[in-house]
């Protein structure tokens, strides 16, 4: 064996919690266990995809179709991401210690595709020094508790995204250049939400380096475009904002019809240029809009509540800068809008960041 196929293997320990949790997951044995993750760099979501693939031919799993190559579906239960990652350092009994009753800690493995998934987006201000860690930990705190499948994250610097990336291992990360002083990333959750790439597009108009995070994913056989952007900043700039907001929504329109398009982010938008620009294309919806437009969670940018960022005067603007648009397919629902970041961060007298995110719940039409 060469010494580079030794650096993709793990320690023995860890070698031997995957075996274990390979097993467990799909009722066979450690040997079988061994030889599907050695066939996949000890990687257990790729060995798991591959056994059930290989399934397949029985009809126990699904397949998605129009693929080009056979996508099994793995769904675990809400915990089963963090335990995937966390099991491999609890101490394990040996087999005269384990119980007679099903271990309910275990994830729960089915081939059948989700009803349901839920969706957060939050400009972090990861750019802002004050409090800076107590506030990424209550963000990865915040996405921890809510686990929601899929997260556009708007304002994270090199340093933020390492550090959300080292405490949300449950998640896939995909960014929008981590080389440059701030950026967007979206968060795919493990075992629910399975890539099938992502590209950047950088807008022609921009003065702030701002670009458009593209990727494209599935659940079970719903086929998702995931379109995450932080739009030019400030009054002075409306008119490239408009111009790269028509760009955005060219691309929502122009996705396959059998798509589900979320498009969302720190849009920065005022209402008038919406009205300017005519609206979004038809069959996309304001997800506040169709929600009921509760006022209790329209302003996203709120200097009224907000306190992190200090406006003189006694006008406090309040903003809907962050928006999530979808173009359903016909294929989901959004069930509910609300907002989340609301309580101030423990021994500080910031709140996570100075944008509240947006939090919205869909169910997947059988």
């Amino acid at each position: 064996m060469s010494d580079e196929e030794d650096a993709n293997i793990p320690d023995a320990d860890t070698c031997q919690a995957r075996c274990v949790e390979f097993a467990k997951i799909t009722g066979t044995d450690e040997a079988c266990a061994q030889f599907f993750l050695q066939d996949h760099d000890w990687d257990l979501s790729r060995s798991l995809n591959s056994y059930f693939e290989a399934r397949t031919t029985g009809g126990g799993v699904h397949v998605v179709p129009g693929s080009s190559e056979a996508s099994a579906i793995i769904t675990i239960d809400d915990a089963a991401a963090s335990a995937l990652e966390n099991d491999r350092k609890r101490p394990r009994a040996s087999d005269g210690d384990s119980s007679d009753g099903a271990d309910t800690s275990r994830p729960k493995l089915t081939a059948t595709p989700p009803k349901r998934f839920s969706f957060i987006t939050w400009n972090i201000d990861g750019l802002d020094d004050r409090s800076l860690k107590k506030r990424m930990k209550a963000v990865c705190k915040i996405i921890e508790t809510e686990a929601p499948d899929i997260v556009f994250l708007q304002e994270l610097t090199p340093n933020t995204y390492l550090y959300i990336e080292a405490k949300l291992p449950q998640y896939e990360l995909f960014s929008a250049g981590a080389d440059r002083d701030y950026f967007t990333a979206t968060l795919l959750r493990k075992f629910r939400v399975y890539s099938d790439g992502h590209r950047i597009i950088e807008y022609a108009h921009t003065s702030m380096g701002r670009n458009l995070l593209c990727v494209e994913a599935h659940i079970g056989p719903l086929k998702l475009t995931l379109l995450n952007t932080h739009l030019e900043s400030t009054k002075a700039h409306s008119d490239t904002r408009m111009k790269q907001l028509r760009d955005c929504f060219s691309r929502v329109s122009a996705t396959s019809p059998e798509r589900v398009t979320i498009f969302a982010g720190d849009l920065n938008l005022r209402d008038h240029e919406m009205k300017s620009v005519g609206g979004p294309p038809a069959g996309v919806s304001d997800l506040w809009e169709r929600c009921g437009r509760r006022r209790e969670v329209e302003f996203t940018w709120d200097t009224q509540r907000n306190t992190n960022k200090e406006m003189p005067g006694r006008f406090k603007p309040r903003l809907r800068f962050d928006r999530v648009y979808l173009r359903d397919a016909g294929r989901v629902t959004p069930v509910h809008f609300g907002l989340v970041g609301l309580e101030k961060v423990t021994g500080t007298q910031s709140f996570p960041s100075d944008h509240w995110g947006i939090q919205v719940y869909f169910s997947i039409d059988q």
